[in-house]
Formats: structure tokens, C-alpha cells, sequence
């Protein structure tokens, strides 16, 4: 039976999400967070702010789920900006009572593709078999993430 809206995220610059209702439909995609150079630095965090608010209200989400980055990204700008999304990610969720949950890289990958190390095109390649169409590898990584905790739910 399903019990909950499930929110799960793929953090970054290019953030993937997907959404599982109660009533079983899926909705995915990727939200992207990237600034022009007129902007202020931190306009990238207040965009994310008010899309993570919007999102959470309109699909009343009772679980977040977000792939945790153990090892790091491969560049300081890159582990800079997951623990800035991170860190609004969490506290939304305490201000919202909503449950959050961290899933390792190498166990989402290994549930979605049998394999921990899968690169981005696998990822792709299983989101497709299994009757999705993500716009990047960022939604087939969310898709994978909620695919992960709705079995949890299980």
C-alpha cells in the first residue's frame, strides 16, 4: 500500500527530482539553478529556496529522499554548492516535519541497475526500460532515488 508523497532529489546545479503520490503517478524532471553573470551568487540559493518550498507544498510531500554524496564531487565548487542545497534541503524539511532521508550513490545505483557503479548513460538506459523519458541523468538518478524508497517503503 502506499502511504506517502515521496519527494526524491539528485542535488546540484542541476537538481533531478521525481515525485511519487499517493495515488501511484510519477512526476520528473530537472530544475536548474544556474546563474547569468548579472546575478548575485547567492540569487542560485534563494531560486533554490522558493523552488524546494513550491514544490513541497503543491505535491504536500511527507518524505524527502536525496542522494548522499559521501566521497565528494569532483571539484571544491561542486562539493561547495551540494552542501549549500543540501543544507536547505534539511532544513526544510525539520520546518516542515517532513521525514528526510539520505541513500548512498553506490546502493541507488546498484537497486536501479544491479550494478554500484553505473555511469550516467546506464542510468539513462534503465529510467527508459522501465517506461520513463528524463530529460538528463539528473531526473533518471531522482527516478532511481525514488525507485529505491518506495521499495524501502515496502
Amino acid at each position: 500500500m502506499i502511504n506517502t508523497n515521496i519527494l526524491a532529489l539528485d542535488l546540484g546545479t542541476n537538481t533531478g527530482w521525481a515525485v511519487r503520490r499517493r495515488d501511484g503517478t510519477i512526476s520528473y524532471g530537472t530544475e536548474k539553478f544556474q546563474l547569468n553573470k548579472k546575478q548575485h551568487p547567492g540569487q542560485r540559493w534563494i531560486n533554490f529556496q522558493h523552488w524546494l518550498h513550491r514544490i513541497l507544498e503543491s505535491e504536500n510531500v511527507h518524505q524527502l529522499v536525496f542522494e548522499n554524496v559521501v566521497f565528494g564531487h569532483s571539484s571544491s565548487a561542486a562539493n561547495n554548492a551540494y552542501g549549500a542545497f543540501l543544507g536547505f534541503v534539511q532544513a526544510c524539511a525539520a520546518t516542515r516535519n517532513i521525514e528526510c532521508l539520505g541513500v548512498a550513490v553506490p546502493t541507488v545505483k546498484k537497486a536501479w541497475t544491479g550494478s554500484g557503479r553505473a555511469d550516467k548513460a546506464a542510468m539513462i538506459e534503465q529510467a527508459k526500460k522501465r517506461g520513463f523519458d528524463p530529460d538528463s541523468d539528473n531526473a533518471a538518478d531522482a527516478l532511481a532515488i525514488l525507485s529505491w524508497a518506495v521499495l524501502q517503503e515496502a
